[in-house]
């Protein structure tokens, strides 16, 4: 994700310098490289953290707030509990910057192509200040200002408990036919035209029915965030859990997609 962020940010003329825990991931792009985060954040007008959970997060902009001039912004696009992100709030603040919690949704692919939706939590002063990288990695249109810090989280909790919600429905429902004797060509011909539509059957399952399940959005990411919003909220989920359930049964490694292997009889995995 990270990497189409840098690659947009720097087609636009801006000077970026990266530092990436995994260097290799930081290969070929169009940017300094930097030893550590402080020094690549050192002096910088904003600093964009693209990390995997909380913990990450909060060692980030610990580290980010001990540079000797911390940028006066923070744009964090990671998915992490929304706790941690006001955590991470208060650190930025105690040393004068303003933290975003920024989640995108769109993938890999919406991350090169600069289409990605944000949610957006923090103060608008802070959001007014972060517009023109914003503009650059997602698609304005689809950027909403959700509320003060955490807030972005929250509607990108949603966001992923219906993305796991959905996908499995589908596989379970399209099994279900199958082996009632309809092709899943049909099915897809039939739904797509109906009422049981989704974005996750028109851009998920095209992949899902070839046996293509290389990683775009990674199954142990989604049951990261399945924890997330159960954390959020705060009991149990009648639907959430059983579906959090299944995705344990699915290698973390893989795209989320493949939780339909569990349900549907697919093509081998396509290499």
């Amino acid at each position: 994700m990270g990497a189409g962020m840098i690659r947009n940010i720097a087609a636009a003329g801006h000077d970026v310098t990266v530092y990436a825990r995994t260097p290799s991931k930081a290969s070929g792009l169009p940017a300094s490289h930097a030893p550590d985060t402080r020094t690549a954040v050192d002096g910088a007008d904003i600093a964009l953290l693209s990390v995997t959970d909380s913990e990450d997060v909060i060692a980030v902009v610990r580290e980010v707030m001990a540079a000797s001039m911390p940028p006066p912004i923070i744009i964090d696009t990671s998915t992490i509990a929304p706790d941690a992100a006001r955590e991470a709030a208060a650190l930025a603040e105690a040393g004068g910057s303003q933290y975003l919690d920024c989640p995108v949704s769109g993938g890999p692919a919406g991350a090169e192509a600069g289409t990605l939706a944000v949610m957006c939590g923090g103060s608008d002063e802070a959001l007014a200040a972060a517009v023109p990288v914003l503009d650059l990695i997602g698609d304005p249109a689809k950027r909403v200002h959700c509320g003060p810090v955490g807030m972005g989280l929250v509607a990108k909790l949603v966001n992923n408990l219906l993305v796991a919600v959905i996908s499995a429905g589908t596989a379970e429902a399209f099994g279900i036919g199958q082996r009632a004797g309809v092709s899943t060509e049909v099915l897809v011909q039939v739904v797509t035209a109906s009422s049981g539509d989704s974005w996750q059957l028109r851009n998920l399952f095209p992949r899902v029915l070839a046996g293509d399940h290389r990683p775009g959005f990674r199954a142990r990411d989604l049951r990261k965030d399945l924890g997330h919003a159960r954390g959020l909220a705060g009991g149990p989920l009648v639907l959430g859990d059983p579906v959090a359930d299944l995705f344990t049964q699915v290698d973390g490694a893989m795209d989320y997609g493949a939780v339909a292997r569990l349900l549907m009889d697919l093509p081998e995995e396509d290499s």
